[in-house]
């Protein structure tokens, strides 16, 4: 029991302290919103393409990709999809709030806390099956936001060509690709090479999170925590509980499991708040629900890692 608490807290713990961290920083004005800012641009086009294609392109391909995980992750996310869309209009009276809510339910943060946290559970050579995951379920999420918010927000602006490409010339999916492909064609790189390459993407995660931590402001919570509470406890919590038996029954286990664990765990992505403000929706509920769910996945992860770990499932 007390191992699995480690474990638990060994995972969680590096990413609650560089948020806490990065929080810091901005509020005591260590540094300024414009710096987050260009952080943040380096970060999504540099930092985070190298971590993904680091992971990946080392990695025996034939062994890292699970069928049956991808096949859980996809179709999860489409059933989940589908079911939003027919229950949350039913419930949420306000139009503006409906496609916010169907996006917050079903989109993650997966590229910065999925990896970093199944790296931190496992170790680096085991989180090519989470890397290659998020080359799946990033576009994914952005082309199921953009149904979202187009069809439930009421005339909205969100436009499904300038999001495809967005998708095709996305940093993260491209980076995820040529790491497949260089892993097929068995590509090395020099010893220098290699050595810089990881040297860059071990800045990723930290810097990711730093700036995610910066950009906090409690101040967002102010009104519609009611929606807002709701919507983060049935994501954080409802949503897990109904597929994490699934995929123990289909017999996922190890980093398989929690790759999928925090596909549907991890904290809403802070470009959720910036489609729903583009599509004319609520996006005052929107930064709500980045910054409440971000809060909330700490003690949330915690114990989903800690029950798992305890069940040995991980």
């Amino acid at each position: 029991m007390f191992d699995s608490f480690l474990v638990a807290l060994n995972a969680i713990m590096p990413t609650f302290l560089l948020l806490a961290f990065g929080y810091f920083l901005k509020h005591k004005n260590f540094v300024s919103s414009e710096f987050l800012k260009q952080t943040n641009t380096l970060t999504f086009k540099f930092f985070l393409p190298f971590l993904l294609f680091n992971n990946i392109y080392k990695t025996e391909i034939t062994e890292a990709i699970d069928g049956m995980t991808f096949t859980i992750a996809v179709g999860s996310l489409l059933l989940l999809f589908a079911v939003l869309c027919v229950v949350v209009p039913r419930v949420v009276r306000e139009p503006k709030q409906r496609g916010v809510t169907i996006q917050e339910l079903f989109r993650s943060n997966y590229v910065i806390f999925g990896v970093s946290l199944v790296t931190n559970v496992f170790g680096a050579e085991e989180a090519a099956a989470a890397s290659i995951l998020s080359a799946v379920l990033v576009p994914m999420y952005n082309v199921l936001a953009v149904i979202a918010l187009t069809v439930f927000t009421g005339g909205g602006k969100v436009s499904l060509k300038k999001t495809l490409k967005s998708i095709v010339t996305n940093p993260l999916i491209i980076a995820a690709l040529l790491g497949v492909f260089a892993s097929i064609i068995k590509l090395r790189f020099p010893a220098f090479l290699e050595t810089s390459l990881r040297d860059v993407s071990r800045l990723a995660t930290p810097l990711a999170l730093i700036v995610l931590g910066g950009d906090f402001s409690f101040r967002k919570l102010k009104g519609n925590m009611r929606i807002a509470g709701v919507t983060v406890f049935i994501k954080l919590v409802v949503i897990p509980l109904v597929f994490l038996p699934i995929a123990v029954l289909a017999g996922s286990r190890g980093p398989s499991l929690l790759a999928l664990a925090l596909a549907w765990e991890t904290p809403v992505a802070v470009s959720s708040y910036i489609m729903a403000k583009q599509a004319g929706a609520d996006g005052e509920l929107a930064g709500q629900l980045v910054v409440l769910s971000a809060v909330c996945c700490i003690p949330t992860v915690f114990l989903m890692i800690f029950i798992l770990q305890s069940m040995a499932l991980l």
